[in-house]
């Protein structure tokens, strides 16, 4: 490990009992080197006395590992077999066995577009199926200011590129240069606190038992080292139905087979337990 890494791993566990070892190394240096351009320091020791200095910036440093980037529909063939496959079968299980509720977990939803994502194709599956069965998605992160911009449902241009206009125009409303999500869609969220690196196995306090017929956990696994990674496939998989599907990037496929999950279709980055 680089001396200097191992230096600021030291110094957010003795001065805040942080433990920054769990995220990868190559994305650890990164955010790190983001951090000293953004305060004008040239080398660890400036920026290390930096942090000690000044109070707000070892919060500025988690802010930065934090990465909360999302757009909607941001894996288009993923959503694509969400839409046309996976949501369809799970809905025909559902009447099948008289269950009322499809259950959704979007975890580590930073701002909510995953969760709305989802919301759409649900409000669009039941607008199409006459059922007597619901989508509830439970959304969660361990980001409270990342919740509360979801919870407000209101975004910028930038993180609609793949959202039809159809869509834009039925789950949007426009006004001083902001796209709101439609209260409807709001009814299917339920937006809560939830650390997926936690050591205890558990599911979201709001979801009550778990039992998920769907864990989306896109884009996250990448940013930290194997045995968080693990902790976290772990935690989605307890959480699942039986029978139920993971969802993860299509960049971490490799790191869901090599934790048991099987791929249900070629490069989708959607498994079930082997």
């Amino acid at each position: 490990m680089d001396q200097g890494t191992e230096k600021y791993i030291h110094f957010m566990k003795v001065g805040y009992d942080l433990d920054i070892s769990i995220y990868d190394r190559s994305f650890l240096e990164k955010s790190i080197k983001n951090r000293m351009n953004a305060t004008s320091c040239k080398t660890d020791e400036e920026y290390l006395s930096y942090l000690s200095t000044i109070p707000g910036e070892p919060a500025g440093l988690l802010y930065q590992l934090g990465n909360s980037y999302s757009e909607f529909f941001r894996n288009p063939l993923t959503f694509a077999y969400l839409e046309q496959v996976i949501l369809p079968v799970i809905l025909e299980k559902k009447k099948i066995r008289k269950e009322k509720e499809i259950r959704i977990w979007s975890a580590a939803c930073a701002s909510g577009q995953e969760a709305y994502s989802l919301a759409i194709l649900c409000d669009e599956m039941m607008e199409n199926t006459a059922t007597g069965v619901n989508c509830r998605i439970f959304a969660t992160d361990s980001n409270t200011d990342e919740l509360t911009r979801a919870k407000c449902g209101e975004y910028q241009v930038a993180s609609l590129g793949k959202v039809p206009l159809k869509r834009l125009i039925t789950y949007f409303t426009w006004q001083n240069e902001t796209y709101t999500i439609i209260p409807r869609l709001r009814n299917y969220i339920d937006f809560s606190v939830f650390d997926l690196l936690t050591e205890k196995v558990g599911c979201p306090a709001a979801s009550i038992y778990g039992n998920f017929d769907l864990v989306i956990c896109s884009n996250l696994l990448f940013y930290y080292e194997p045995e968080s990674q693990k902790r976290i496939l772990e935690k989605a998989d307890h959480c699942l139905s039986s029978g139920g599907y993971l969802i993860t990037g299509e960049s971490e496929r490799e790191i869901a087979k090599e934790n048991g999950f099987r791929e249900v279709f070629a490069n989708a980055a959607i498994f079930q337990r082997k």
